[in-house]
């Protein structure tokens, strides 16, 4: 499992680039619109470790030569989104069970994992909307200190993303029948790891 890993993260530079352009254009597609007042593009873009940015508008402010307010984000699709796909791609290909259920696997794993990397962006947008100079929501400083704590611990924090895609894994790699056998196997292995019964 390891060694996949290892090589899929290896492939970045050559995969990259198009990884990115998805990233961008499924983004695009959810959050070009932010609510009424916010608009959102996801740029391809190569700055160090940022392989996106992501500009920000409030359509209702504008600076003093009438043009609408701006934020622009450095942001990485690499930490936010592929990491967790490489690693999720390399538990299923490891996972001892048939080719057809490996395949379906990969299917809806990639799937469920894409679903909460959109919410981690939305998480983002939200955040970086409730800031100047773009900001267009209020809220209250007990709701503020919820969203950014929720914000550091759970889309910030590059671990947890490692949490959810070994959950999707065991979600889309197991059936029920599957963990009958493993606690089976579990139960067989610790009768034989018990010391023979002397014979009075």
């Amino acid at each position: 499992m390891g060694v996949v890993y290892c090589v899929l993260m290896a492939c970045w530079p050559v995969v990259g680039g198009y990884y990115s352009r998805f990233y961008c254009a499924g983004a695009n597609f959810l959050f070009g619109s932010f609510g009424s007042k916010g608009k959102v593009r996801f740029i391809e873009a190569r700055e160090g470790d940022c392989d996106v940015k992501i500009r920000l508008f409030n359509v209702e402010r504008r600076d003093e030569r009438g043009r609408v307010q701006f934020a622009e984000v450095a942001h990485s699709c690499r930490h936010d989104g592929y990491i967790y796909t490489a690693f999720l791609i390399a538990l299923i290909l490891a996972t001892p069970i048939p080719g057809r259920r490996k395949l379906w696997a990969l299917v809806w794993g990639l799937i469920l994992l894409h679903c909460f990397v959109v919410i981690k962006l939305a998480v983002r947008l939200v955040v970086a909307f409730s800031r100047e100079p773009i900001r267009f929501f209020e809220i209250s400083p007990f709701w503020r200190w919820c969203l950014y704590t929720f914000h550091q611990q759970f889309i910030v924090n590059i671990t947890f993303g490692f949490v959810v895609a070994t959950f999707v894994w065991i979600l889309v790699s197991f059936r029920r029948g599957d963990w009958s056998r493993i606690t089976s196997s579990w139960g067989h292995a610790k009768e034989l790891g018990r010391p023979a019964k002397r014979v009075k």
